[in-house]
């Protein structure tokens, strides 16, 4: 179903994401929030928009004035589904207010390929280049967007911006390219074998998240040492290194204003080992260094990392970010970890809600309950009502192990297999194995070998 903002946004609008196993919901009524002409202000908040556009802005007075009378705003809710993959479309949307994100899905995975905030615009491939949908768009936040369909730009724009046309054109197949391109190289990393991204999400403070991190990367390195990475993101206080008995020196913030032929260089070289076999990279030593760790550098650093490592996992603290959300792309699975407490349970429900909007898999989430005292205050079962999902591996209240593992700086899947920590490690890291270390040989069987491949210009008649 597509979104037809040019010709009925009062009776419909844009729909919930795709459902992993669902389809989709049906869109959600959206109400148009203008309906006469425009009045004197609201006019010169359209002109401000447009003139903020990409190209738009060089375009003459007259011309931004006509498109800014045949502009509708729509309000749209976060979460709201915009545009649809693959589906025609008619109409050009400008973003007033919010933030929006572009993604392609090329399963088993989906992958971001812009943000997009105020005086940003989508849609124009299926109006300028008369393409299906590249991308799906959703709302990030609330949006307040101003839609132009095909039939008034081209009212507007034929005969008298023949330049701004051609200019317009030549964005939407640059932006086309670049959007293939990017959902190409992050779809390629199962196929070269690169490390399978491991996020580990804790949505209530207390929970145990980081705790569960460090022993599941010391339970991998295990079985791979040398070869698993623990990425601290737990953001502002990024705490790995000194409870594994490791004091850094560098982090990832640090690597923001790297030109790229040093990036990886130095990036690698701040990875602390653990002479238990993990590594550990900080996200940032000090509070203020958080906010350099953009959703950016974390792709940047992601692509470095995953050609040198089996396993990365990351501790995604318990904020979701731009960049924890740039970060949930590029994961092949999701660890959720609650506490049976109440409002551990009821933020749980709400992250699984958000997780599946956003398209995660069932198969690639993972729940983990961990028994941080020795009565729980909410049942196993009543957990797995409220998730509305099983419960896959429930950690047993450990005493004070993991604290005195804390002041000693161990991880106790490296030096106490009897703890209950270790054993829930070890049971997800034998999970995740028996989930992505198939799909890395399946991978390595789908690839050519050196003797299936020609080289350029030789066959049959040669």
């Amino acid at each position: 179903m597509k979104p037809r903002a040019g010709i009925g946004w009062e009776a419909g609008g844009p729909g919930r994401p795709v459902l992993a196993g669902g389809g989709r919901r049906e869109p959600a009524p959206q109400k148009r929030l203008d309906r006469a002409s425009p009045s004197f202000h609201d006019m010169v908040s359209r002109l401000a928009t447009l003139e903020r556009a990409p190209v738009f802005f060089s375009l003459r007075e007259g011309t931004l004035r006509g498109l800014a009378r045949h502009l509708r705003r729509v309000k749209v809710s976060a979460g709201e589904m915009i545009l649809f993959q693959s589906e025609p479309g008619d109409t050009i949307f400008f973003i007033e207010r919010g933030r929006c994100r572009v993604v392609i899905e090329k399963p088993p995975s989906i992958v971001t390929v812009a943000l997009l905030s105020e005086g940003d615009f989508f849609g124009e491939g299926a109006v300028l280049l008369d393409r299906p949908q590249q991308a799906s768009v959703y709302a990030q936040t609330e949006c307040y967007l101003l839609a132009l369909d095909r039939q008034g730009f081209q009212s507007i724009m034929a005969g008298r911006e023949r330049e701004g046309l051609d200019e317009l054109r030549r964005l939407a197949d640059q932006r086309f390219n670049l959007f293939a391109d990017t959902s190409v190289q992050a779809t390629w990393g199962l196929l070269l074998q690169e490390a399978t991204v491991v996020g580990v999400y804790s949505p209530k403070g207390g929970s145990g998240g980081t705790c569960i991190s460090l022993n599941l990367v010391g339970a991998l390195a295990r079985r791979y040492p040398g070869e698993v990475l623990l990425l601290d993101l737990d953001f502002p206080y990024s705490h790995s290194a000194l409870l594994a008995g490791l004091v850094p020196t560098s982090c990832l913030a640090r690597m923001s204003s790297l030109p790229r032929d040093s990036f990886e260089e130095v990036l690698l070289s701040a990875v602390l080992y653990h002479a238990g076999g993990p590594m550990i990279l900080p996200g940032a030593l000090r509070p203020e260094e958080a906010d350099e760790v953009t959703a950016e550098l974390i792709t940047r650093a992601i692509s470095v990392l995953r050609k040198s490592f089996r396993y990365i996992v990351v501790d995604l603290g318990v904020t979701i970010t731009d960049a924890t959300l740039a970060l949930f792309d590029l994961t092949q699975h999701i660890v959720l970890v609650a506490a049976p407490e109440l409002s551990a349970v009821k933020s749980a429900a709400d992250a699984v809600e958000i997780l599946v909007q956003l398209g995660t898999p069932p198969d690639r989430l993972s729940v983990v309950l961990n028994n941080r005292s020795l009565k729980a205050a909410v049942t196993k079962p009543a957990v797995e009502r409220t998730l509305k999902r099983e419960i896959d591996i429930e950690i047993q209240f450990d005493g004070a192990r993991p604290e005195q593992a804390a002041v000693d700086g161990v991880i106790l899947s490296l030096t106490n297999p009897r703890s209950e920590i270790a054993k829930g490690a070890e049971q997800l890291a034998a999970l995740l194995d028996s989930k992505h270390g198939r799909a890395r040989i399946v991978a390595r069987s789908a690839r050519p070998s050196e003797g299936d491949l020609e080289p350029a210009g030789v066959g049959e008649g040669t």
